[in-house]
């Protein structure tokens, strides 16, 4: 798969979102009422719950896009651009990726990103984001081959 072709499929919206969600559920959710690590997801609200206290908690709470109003693909799109193109990824470069209109807000944004990589192993975020995609884009093109919990 070409490195472009890979980027378009980064920008889709609907599965970037179900690719977090998934990437969520992997690291592990954690309750900011009880501790509780046992949640669901409640597809009507596009929040997680809690089994234990019922807290809900959203999608973007408690991670790199916490309080973050761009879209959740841009953050697979970021890892990929870091992760590919090291110390020569520029604001710009994302800018010219995403058409996003503002510098401030990507700056702050890549900011945060990278270092959210540098606290993780970028290859294991790496590794996760793949099989995600891979998922996703599989169960997309079979819906029967999906499994749902």
């Amino acid at each position: 798969m070409q490195a472009g072709n890979l980027i378009d499929i980064y920008k889709n919206e609907t599965i970037a979102t179900e690719a977090f969600k998934d990437f969520r559920l992997r690291r592990g959710i954690v309750c900011k009422k009880c501790g509780g690590t046992h949640h669901y997801w409640l597809a009507p609200k596009e929040q997680f719950q809690c089994k234990q206290c019922r807290f809900r908690t959203t999608l973007q709470s408690g991670t790199v896009l916490e309080g973050s109003k761009l879209p959740i693909s841009y953050f697979f799109i970021a890892v990929y651009m870091i992760l590919k193109k090291g110390n020569t990824f520029t604001i710009q470069d994302f800018q010219e990726e995403t058409g996003h209109k503002y510098y401030e807000p990507l700056y702050d944004f890549i900011r945060k990103v990278r270092t959210y990589l540098n606290a993780n192993d970028p290859n294991t975020v790496l590794i996760d984001l793949v099989e995600l995609f891979n998922y996703h884009l599989v169960s997309r093109k079979f819906p029967e081959r999906a499994v749902h919990d």
